[in-house]
């Protein structure tokens, strides 16, 4: 039984028969989280409580545990409301053999689609920890857990089909479906398959009262109508004392964990997106707070949690933290894969010859932005370089812009300011080497140095090349490989292309 090849439920399997199978599925721990998880629990001195503080931070382990437990749970005809209420139900022993028996991987081995979306719960739960704590102090185990499990059903799924989050991901930054790619299921089928897993592995009811809250769009449009007005707070408690049925909806505990999940899904790609903003006015209206204060606070828990997570830097992952760095109005980028060496392709003839026309003297072009797209035919046709820019230095705004490119988006980059380039940390960066080799980790390491503009216009895996004259940076190249960095032939070839670009500006300025 599975999702078929089309990316839909197939039409002769029942989605029952369809969550049956996938309900089977035992994901795998990361090593180092269950290593860490039996240590804790050989530790006498450790209560209950403690322990399952420590399986909370792990994902994987929270939701096995709460699916054992869950076995025990259903027979009594009990639910299962707190992760705590879980590990008594199991015991410290079948803790430990649980762990024992789980499925163990190494992180790298996870898809990284997975992985996202597993970061993306733990971004949820520090929302609804940071946002609901006063107002719910009593309830904050069930929030805590129903928070971190509200999308457990769907780890199952992306972890069998990680194109499904490839394809969520790309939709909702405005990008086209990659090329041969199927489409994904409909939101229906996929909201009834989350019930029905979520009720097979006796997750907490508050789960399953947030899929059907989505699933009664009638109640939940209300509530978005009222909210979106929120420049008028008295005349939204009059709606809300004019429609009881409502105010009681709203007010109800699980609407909570909805609410933390729905923001942490807007943040991961705009916070400043429409449905991220229809969420922030949920979540005010829910918490009675102005619409500013409530965004503040969400804002400080994203950043709290990126900052007690410091090994996301390593692993790849997005934070949407890293976000409020930029400009208000900006999207990130789509993740890219890993880097690969580049093979040895495109057609190094006509390189030479596009290298040898910059290089020539006096110069042959009629302006400069022919020399820029004899630059741009080297790397793209030469070097096989799909996507790249070029920036040149504008004195009177003592900036870098952008003026010519291949392969991004014209409108977003046209006339696209990089920052003054010339004094300062970035500026002195930029002219420490030919070519700088750009991936995550060093672009992390960069955020403090690069202009906040220059953040969103660069390519997770690439090279940014400047293009100096007497030690002033007068022009930068950037360039983002298909399938990541080159090797060192081609990143060579590269250099002297930008060398090339350089002798042709300087020459083009020069008199006949």
């Amino acid at each position: 039984m599975s999702l078929d090849q089309h990316g839909k439920i197939d039409p002769q399997d029942a989605i029952g028969s369809l969550s049956e199978s996938l309900s089977a599925i035992v994901l795998p721990i990361e090593r180092q989280q269950r290593d860490l998880l039996l240590r804790h629990l050989n530790n006498e001195l450790l209560s209950l409580s403690d322990l399952s503080q420590a399986i909370l931070r792990s994902p994987v382990a929270t939701l096995h545990v709460c699916r054992q437990a869950g076995l025990a749970a259903r027979q009594r005809d009990i639910d299962i409301m707190t992760l705590e209420q879980a590990c008594g139900l199991l015991g410290v022993e079948r803790l430990r053999s649980l762990l024992r028996e789980l499925p163990v991987i190494d992180r790298e081995q996870a898809p990284q689609q997975y992985r996202q979306l597993l970061s993306l719960s733990e971004h949820a739960l520090a929302q609804a920890q940071g946002l609901f704590a006063q107002r719910m102090a009593r309830l904050w185990h069930e929030l805590s857990l129903a928070s971190l499990l509200f999308l457990a059903p769907f780890w199952v799924i992306v972890y069998q089909r990680p194109e499904l989050f490839d394809g969520w991901d790309r939709r909702h930054l405005g990008l086209a479906a990659a090329p041969n790619t199927a489409p994904v299921p409909s939101n229906a089928e996929l909201l009834e398959l989350a019930i029905q897993l979520a009720q097979r592995w006796w997750l907490p009811p508050w789960i399953i009262q947030g899929y059907r809250a989505l699933s009664g769009r009638r109640t939940m449009v209300k509530a978005l109508h009222i909210a979106r007005n929120s420049e008028h707070p008295r005349a939204q408690q009059a709606a809300l004392d004019d429609d009881r049925p409502l105010l009681r909806w709203l007010t109800q505990p699980a609407n909570s964990l909805l609410m933390a999940n729905g923001l942490a899904l807007g943040a991961h790609h705009d916070w400043d997106a429409r449905h991220t903003r229809r969420w922030q006015q949920l979540t005010a209206l829910y918490l009675g707070c102005a619409l500013d204060e409530m965004q503040s606070a969400s804002h400080r828990n994203a950043v709290s949690h990126a900052q007690h997570n410091p090994e996301l830097r390593s692993t790849g992952l997005w934070h949407p933290a890293e976000a409020l760095l930029w400009p208000q109005g900006t999207r990130r980028q789509p993740r890219t894969a890993p880097p690969k060496t580049l093979a040895a392709r495109g057609n190094p003839e006509l390189w030479r010859q596009r290298c040898l026309t910059l290089r020539q003297h006096p110069s042959p072009f009629a302006n400069l932005l022919s020399a820029l797209d004899c630059a741009l035919d080297a790397l793209e046709q030469g070097l096989d370089i799909r996507r790249s820019w070029i920036a040149l230095y504008n004195g009177r705004k003592d900036q870098l812009m952008i003026s010519a490119n291949r392969g991004f988006d014209a409108a977003s980059l046209a006339g696209a300011t990089l920052g003054s380039c010339r004094e300062g940390l970035w500026g002195r960066w930029l002219s420490s080497s030919d070519c700088h080799d750009l991936s995550p980790e060093r672009l992390r390491q960069l955020a403090q140095l690069m202009p906040a503009s220059c953040k969103t216009l660069l390519a997770e895996h690439g090279h940014l090349l400047p293009l100096l004259h007497r030690e002033r940076v007068i022009g930068l190249i950037h360039v983002a490989p298909a399938n990541g960095q080159l090797d060192q032939r081609r990143r060579a070839a590269l250099i002297k292309t930008a060398q090339s670009l350089y002798q042709a500006l300087i020459t083009f300025k020069q008199p006949n």
